[in-house]
């Protein structure tokens, strides 16, 4: 007989009764005068009827209560608390969210005791990551939280080199932006110049992030420092570089396509179908593509399709989906489906209305079919 699946969590279920559990029992190693029912209990008040981050600012505040007055000593009690934390479950991919408000406190109360906060942070980060609790010192003081970050790209942990990446991406998701980066990303290139060959892939994945929320305000500097990094760019390089670009290569920027050596004047007829002229809010959509190459060298071919959605108010936005790459002979024609599921997700809702699907090669427009959404 088939396990049955685990009901599907939301991430705010991460930080529940059982994760402030763990926190107690980590803080009362930590220090046993630890008021562990009395938090357990202040923490747990209102608590489902939070959101995620709301959750995190409620346990920041009530942990807060129960510990020592005196900043110097709750750091202690709070880092010592780090090395004792309980992991949670195997498999869980929530577990790491009970460390999320240990870590955030030191920023809420910390930034007057600016290095021991920074160092705290540093033996915290592996917990869950101190990429958001690092982000109020790179504002209260840029250059100050710079040397510490620049300290940490040699450390033997790959959480503490990630956090060096992910801490200063100008526009972190579920972070606030650091305007500072947003206008000058120089000192956030500096630092990942020294972490683009990272041997942990963790690290990697972060510096490519980062490169992408710098092209979104500064594409042509991103494209140069690509082009320089493919210089003798091993294959993991190589890998960073293109996910770096993803945005830029989306938006159908001719540099960064250059840059990866995909053709940028594609010489193609197309042919674009839709499985359905109408769709119901959750179905599935087949997108049927045809390509034929119309030029006499071989073409290599980034294709891509948007489609814009209906919003509540009746306009529609466009939002990007990679299809494939592929190299197109002379003469050569291919088709293919991509199957598109319209089921609602937390990050997504749907409306009824006209949907238009748009087909993209080499970052220009190339087909478009539009279908009815209904409920």
């Amino acid at each position: 007989m088939p396990e049955a699946k685990e009901p599907r969590r939301l991430m705010k279920d991460g930080l529940n009764g059982l994760a402030l559990e763990r926190m107690a029992a980590a803080v009362f190693q930590a220090w046993p005068d630890f008021d562990t029912a009395g938090f357990l209990k202040a923490a747990r008040e209102g608590l489902d009827d939070l959101e995620l981050k709301d959750r995190v600012r409620h346990v920041i505040a009530v942990l807060n209560r129960f510990l020592p007055d005196t900043y110097p000593k709750a750091l202690k009690i709070v880092v010592r608390a780090g090395g004792f934390f309980p992991p949670g479950r195997p498999g869980d991919s929530l577990a790491g969210f009970a460390a999320w408000p240990l870590i955030d406190w030191v920023p809420e109360y910390g930034l007057r005791h600016f290095d021991p906060s920074m160092k705290a942070l540093k033996g915290l980060t592996s917990l869950f990551s101190a990429e958001f609790a690092v982000r109020p010192f790179l504002l209260a003081d840029t250059g100050r939280a710079l040397r510490h970050l620049r300290g940490w790209i040699d450390d033997p942990s790959e959480h503490v080199r990630r956090l060096v990446s992910e801490g200063t991406r100008p526009r972190l998701p579920w972070g606030f932006r650091l305007p500072v980066f947003v206008e000058d990303p120089s000192p956030v290139i500096e630092l990942l110049n020294r972490l683009k060959d990272d041997p942990s892939e963790y690290v990697r994945r972060s510096v490519a992030n980062n490169l992408n929320d710098i092209a979104k305000d500064h594409p042509a500097t991103v494209i140069k420092v690509c082009r320089g990094w493919k210089k003798g760019a091993s294959a993991e390089r190589g890998r960073v570089i293109r996910h770096g670009l993803r945005t830029l290569v989306k938006q159908g920027s001719p540099g960064a396509l250059r840059v990866l050596g995909f053709t940028t004047d594609p010489q193609v007829s197309v042919s674009l179908g839709l499985s359905a002229a109408s769709l119901k809010i959750g179905g599935d959509l087949a997108i049927e593509v045809s390509l034929a190459s119309k030029a006499s060298r071989t073409q290599k071919l980034v294709v891509d399709y948007v489609v814009h959605h209906v919003r509540a108010n009746g306009k529609t936005t466009p939002k990007v989906f990679k299809l494939r790459t592929l190299d197109l002979e002379p003469g050569q024609g291919v088709s293919f489906t991509k199957k598109h599921s319209f089921a609602p997700r937390s990050v997504r809702r749907y409306y009824p209305g006209e949907h238009t699907v748009e087909l993209l090669v080499g970052g220009k427009s190339v087909g478009r079919c539009s279908f009815t959404m209904t409920k």
